[in-house]
This record gives C-alpha cells, sequence and structure tokens, in this order.
C-alpha cells in the first residue's frame, strides 16, 4: 500500500505539472562518451535474456526484471555473464529503489506491455531501447511518440535491427535517386506467422512464480491460461498482433527508401476467417499511399502466411530462386530486393545491377557494428539513433492497421491519419488494435 500511495502522489503531481513531467524526472547529464551505459533489462525470458547478454558484453548490465521468476531464471541458466544480477518482478519497485544509478533501459516483454513502460522510463530520464512492434494499438503509438518528442535528450530505440546496416543505407539510397524509375508497387511477403485455431485453456492455476496483475499490466483483466505462457502469447489479440512480428523488418526498406508514412487506406483479404482472439493464419494486406514530393503513389501489399502463394517478383530471372521472406520494390524498369532485415540489397535483374550507376550517398551510415551498439553509442553522444521512435511511431502504425484489417478481413477501410480514425467503418474504428477497450490505467502502471 505504500507504494501504491506514492504512485498516487506521483500521478496527482504529473497533473499538475506544465509539462507533464514530475520534478525528480529531470535529465541526468548522462554517462561521458566511451564510458558505459548502467542497463536495466526488462522482460528477460527468450529473446530478452538474449538480448541482456548482449549487453552485458558492451555495457554494465545492472538489473533484470520479469514479472515470471521461473521463465526468466530458465531463459539466463546458460547465459553466465547475467549470473548474480539481481532479479525485480515490478519495475515500478525497481526504479524506486536503484532508479538512481540507472542510465538506460531494455524492454523486450509482450508488446502489450511496451506503452507503459516506455513511458514510465522515459519519465524518468532513461534511454530507452524497445523491442519492436513499438505499441500493440494505434492510439498507445501516438501517444508515446508525443511523449519522446517532450524529452529530447531521451536517446529511444526500436527492435528493428537491419535498419542499422549498410544494406538498409544503399536500399534508401537508391529509392531516393530514383535508380530504378518510378516505384509504384511494393511486394512484402512472410511465411512467418502466428495463430491459433483452438480454445484457449481454461480453469489453469497462477504458478506461485508468476504475478499475472503485472504480466496483464494495463491490458484488460482476463483470466490466466497456459495457453499465452512461453511466448505463445504472441498468437493472442489481447497480447500481440501477429502482422508486427516480422513486418516491422521487412515493411521498413520501402517505409525509409520510399518516405512511407501515412496510408490513405487498408484492406486485408483472407482465407479462412481468424479464430476469436487470434489473427488468420494467413492473408493478403493491401495499403494504398498517396504522392509524397515527386514520388508517385504506392500500393504496397503483404503476403502474410504459409499457405498461400506468393507472386514472383516482376524483374526476378527465371532462373533465381525468390524470396520468402523480404520485400521487393517494383520499378519502372528494374526492381529493387531485399531480405526479411533490409539485408543483401539488390537490384534485380542482374544485369541492372552491374548498369545501374552507384547512387549518391544519402541515407546517414551510423558508426554502430549492430543495432545495439547503434543505441549505446548514441546514448553517449557519439551517433545517432536510427529508429528512434519518431522514426519508428509511423512505421509502427501502419503495422498495426495491418492487424486491424486482418480482423476486419474484405473490408477497404480509409484512414484518416490527423484525427486517428477508420472513416468509413465504425466496427473497424472501435478495434482492440485502434486503442484498448477498457484499459486498467487507474492502476498507475506509469
Amino acid at each position: 500500500m505504500k507504494s501504491m500511495r506514492r504512485r498516487d502522489f506521483l500521478k496527482s503531481t504529473l497533473a499538475a505539472s506544465a509539462i507533464g513531467v514530475a520534478p525528480f524526472n529531470i535529465l541526468k547529464a548522462g554517462p561521458s562518451p566511451n564510458s558505459k551505459l548502467n542497463i536495466a533489462c526488462i522482460g528477460v525470458g527468450m529473446q530478452g535474456s538474449s538480448n541482456a547478454e548482449y549487453l552485458a558484453g558492451t555495457d554494465n548490465v545492472i538489473a533484470l526484471c520479469d514479472v515470471d521468476s521461473d521463465w526468466c531464471g530458465k531463459q539466463i541458466r546458460s547465459r553466465t555473464n547475467l549470473h548474480g544480477i539481481k532479479l525485480w518482478t515490478d519495475y515500478r519497485v525497481m526504479f524506486d529503489k536503484i532508479g538512481k544509478d540507472i542510465d538506460a533501459v531494455l524492454i523486450a516483454t509482450p508488446e502489450h506491455n511496451h506503452y507503459t513502460i516506455c513511458l514510465y522510463a522515459m519519465r524518468h530520464g532513461k534511454y530507452v531501447y524497445c523491442q519492436k512492434p513499438l505499441c500493440h494499438t494505434v492510439n498507445e503509438v501516438r501517444l508515446l511518440a508525443e511523449e519522446a518528442k517532450k524529452h529530447p535528450k531521451v536517446v529511444t530505440q526500436m527492435g528493428n535491427q537491419g535498419h542499422s546496416g549498410s544494406s538498409s543505407a544503399l536500399l534508401r539510397d537508391w529509392g531516393q535517386a530514383g535508380s530504378v524509375g518510378p516505384i509504384k508497387e511494393v511486394i512484402c511477403y512472410s511465411t512467418k506467422n502466428y495463430w491459433i485455431d483452438k480454445p484457449v485453456v481454461e480453469g489453469s492455476k497462477v504458478p506461485e512464480t508468476l504475478d499475472w496483475d503485472l504480466y496483464l499490466n494495463r491490458a484488460e483483466m482476463i483470466p490466466f491460461s497456459t495457453s499465452y505462457m512461453n511466448r505463445e502469447w504472441i498468437r493472442y489479440t489481447h497480447f500481440s498482433g501477429a502482422v508486427g512480428d516480422m513486418a516491422a523488418h521487412i515493411f521498413d526498406p520501402a517505409y525509409y527508401a520510399l518516405d512511407l508514412r501515412v496510408p490513405l487506406s487498408v484492406r486485408a483479404d483472407v482465407k479462412t476467417p481468424a479464430y476469436p482472439g487470434s489473427l488468420p493464419r494467413s492473408g493478403v494486406i493491401t495499403y494504398e499511399f498517396g504522392p509524397r514530393g515527386d514520388m508517385p503513389p504506392v500500393t504496397m501489399k503483404y503476403y502474410l502466411g504459409d499457405d498461400i502463394e506468393f507472386p514472383r517478383p516482376k524483374h526476378l530471372e527465371p532462373e533465381r530462386r525468390g524470396i520468402d521472406s523480404g520485400s521487393v520494390m517494383v520499378g519502372e524498369h528494374a526492381s529493387i530486393m531485399a531480405g526479411s532485415h533490409s539485408q543483401g540489397a539488390r537490384i534485380i535483374p542482374e544485369t541492372a545491377m552491374k548498369e545501374t550507376p552507384r547512387p549518391p550517398q544519402v541515407a546517414f551510415r551510423c558508426k554502430g557494428r549492430t543495432h545495439f551498439d547503434n543505441w549505446t553509442l548514441a546514448c553517449k553522444g557519439e551517433d545517432v539513433a536510427m529508429s528512434s521512435f519518431d522514426y519508428a511511431g509511423p512505421l509502427s502504425e501502419i503495422i498495426v492497421l495491418g492487424d486491424i484489417a486482418l480482423v476486419h478481413p474484405g473490408r477497404t477501410l480509409l484512414w484518416d491519419a490527423k484525427n486517428m480514425k477508420i472513416t468509413n467503418d465504425e466496427e473497424a474504428d472501435k478495434s482492440l488494435f485502434m486503442r484498448r477497450l477498457a484499459p486498467r490505467d487507474h492502476l498507475n502502471w506509469c
């Protein structure tokens, strides 16, 4: 109760603050160049433990935090450089106790937790690396991006790691130079998809090692089920959207190279409707983007799932193998092809690759060897974060709109980005992926 009273006080202080930040959230000057960051890692099961292991090799991981101590323990058992680091359950308590020692946080929780934990960290002046997709709903994406603007000294990064690579920079150079002629079509592919066609297991008992209330965070209360454990949460709309798992990587080449930001409409066509509470096994999501400066309108199609036919790229030679994860930007006389994480950028056909002049280097080349290095160096003032929330926000919004289309298939949804509204479909506009229907914000998660 003491901790809750403290948060009630902070909540009232925030409301009274002219800029929405409590007095104790004044930013520190930050670590000096070439020093090591003190990092707290929140959500350290599976990918989170791998992320923490990497960061512990370059900087100081001083705290681990996870709502499930048993799951977390199993994941870090083989990661010897994480042994001996204190494990916290509640990120708020962790900040209460050792917040003054923390410079930065890694957030690798299920995506329904991203918004509140990112917000909490930024308001405490901590640098933030958040795994993709940025948020679970369009509303959360908007609010988080707006909050980031209030804290210009807080370095933020979303974990679409291919964006920091040299291949990503080359893709933008080609796109901005018009190397393959005007691009009016983008085809994206991914066989990797998460779905479920079975009912949730009922009557499950919450393990003693798991804090279910913390696991849900601001999400609406639902009964615990073993169906959601061990990363299976990714199959359920209450916690995740299937588009976001790979789309943050696969959409990025066209988003970056062609300055795609605001779709005019989105539509999903699916073979089999989704099982209640999940997303379809497969589908084709079509986005329409308007002209951007001298660039023409673009139609982007995302072929998602393992039981649908993928179209062969227009300019790919007959003898060459197609791709099952990646994207192709179709130009007037050639195309630009990239792998799932922007890697392997090529112009096709190969004859065009050889004949196309090297474009001017317009894209920023970061110093970091990896996406994590890019972020930590940016925190130290030695680099520029490649996927800060002002960049990652609109990309995440495109992704979540795809989730909305998948749960309302066969409808062309018209998007009013300025007013954050689907204008021609009231049911879709009230989707869970637009905004949480009854968030538990009274529990002071941020």
